[in-house]
C-alpha cells in the first residue's frame, strides 16, 4: 500500500509525518502535486490536507478547489482511492441535541462549509466508489504559531500573551474536539482499507468550552477565564457510529481530552519560559 499526502506542511500533514507508520508515505506540497503527475505512479491512496484559505472568505470557485483539481488528475490513475478531509461545517447548525450524523441533509451557513459541500459533490461525480469523505470535527492541538483561527489557537495565544482566555459565548456550550495526533493515528487505519462513503471523525461527544479553557489554564499553571458574552452559540458533537462500524474508531473520552489539554497548557508554559 503506497499512500501520498498532499499538504505536507499543513497542520494535519505535519501530524501525519510525525508518526512512524507513515515513514514510507509520499508527502508533497499542493503546488508540486498540481504541477505534474509523476508522483502518482504506484500510489494506492491519496489524502489531501491542502485547502485554499480564500474559500473561507470568498464564494466557491472551482479554480481554487484543490480537492477538485487533484481528483481530476485521477482519471488516468484508476487504482487510486481518494480520502477527502471535509468538515462538520457542511452540516450547518445542529439540532437541539447537538448531534450531527451522515444522514442529515447538508445546510452549510458559512463560506467554508459551502465550499466543502461543493467539493464533496464534485468529487462524488468524478470518483464515485473511489471516494471516502471524512467530515472532521474541531481538530485541535499545539497551535500557537501558523496563524490558525481555531478555538484552541486563539485560546493558546491569549493565554500565552495576556494570561487569560476570553470566551464570547456561554462556557457551558459543548463542542466536539479531536486532537490532531489522534486523527493522525486514525488516518493510516482508514487509508489501509478505505471504504467509499461519508464518515464523521471526531471525539464522538461534546465537551464544555469553559472546561477546555479551565484545563488549559490548569496545565499552564496560571491565568484567568473571562466570559464576555453568554450567547448559546454552535453546540455540536459528531455521531461516530458509521466510522466505528467501518474502522473500529471509538472516539475520544473525557479523560483523554482533559489530559491532552493539561499537556498543551504545560507545553505553552515551557515555551513561554524558554522565550524569557
Amino acid at each position: 500500500m503506497t499512500v501520498a499526502v498532499v499538504g505536507a506542511s499543513s497542520f494535519i500533514g505535519r501530524a501525519l509525518q510525525a508518526r512512524a507508520q507513515t515513514a514510507s508515505w509520499r508527502f508533497l506540497d499542493w503546488r508540486t502535486a498540481l504541477a505534474e503527475d509523476a508522483w502518482l505512479d504506484g500510489v494506492d491512496c491519496l489524502i489531501n490536507c491542502a485547502f485554499d484559505p480564500a474559500l473561507k472568505r470568498e464564494p466557491y470557485s472551482a479554480a481554487r478547489d484543490i480537492d477538485l483539481q487533484l481528483a481530476e488528475r485521477l482519471r488516468d490513475y484508476p487504482q487510486v482511492h481518494y480520502l477527502m478531509l471535509s468538515s462538520r461545517m457542511v452540516y450547518g447548525p445542529a439540532a437541539a441535541d447537538g448531534r450531527l450524523h451522515e444522514a442529515l441533509l447538508p445546510q452549510p451557513i458559512n463560506l467554508y462549509g459551502a465550499a466543502k459541500w461543493q467539493s464533496e459533490q464534485a468529487l462524488q461525480c468524478l470518483l464515485e466508489q473511489r471516494l471516502t469523505v471524512l467530515r472532521l470535527s474541531n481538530v485541535c492541538g499545539y497551535e500557537l504559531g501558523g496563524g490558525r483561527q481555531s478555538f484552541f489557537a486563539m485560546a493558546a495565544r491569549s493565554l500565552s500573551e495576556q494570561g487569560r482566555i476570553v470566551l464570547d459565548m456561554s462556557p457551558f456550550i459543548e463542542r466536539d474536539f479531536l486532537p490532531v495526533e489522534i486523527l493522525a493515528a486514525w488516518l493510516p487505519l482508514i487509508a489501509a482499507a478505505p471504504q467509499p462513503g461519508v464518515f464523521n471523525l471526531g471525539a464522538g461527544q461534546g465537551t464544555a468550552t469553559g472546561r477546555i479553557a479551565q484545563w488549559l489554564i490548569q496545565g499552564y499553571g496560571e491565568g484567568e477565564l473571562l466570559v464576555s458574552n453568554l450567547r448559546e452559540h454552535d453546540p455540536f458533537w459528531l455521531d461516530l457510529s458509521a466510522a466505528t462500524q467501518a474502522y473500529g474508531i471509538a472516539g475520544v473520552d473525557t479523560a483523554q481530552l482533559r489530559d491532552y489539554c493539561l499537556a498543551l497548557g504545560q507545553r505553552l508554559r515551557l515555551v513561554k519560559d524558554a522565550a524569557q
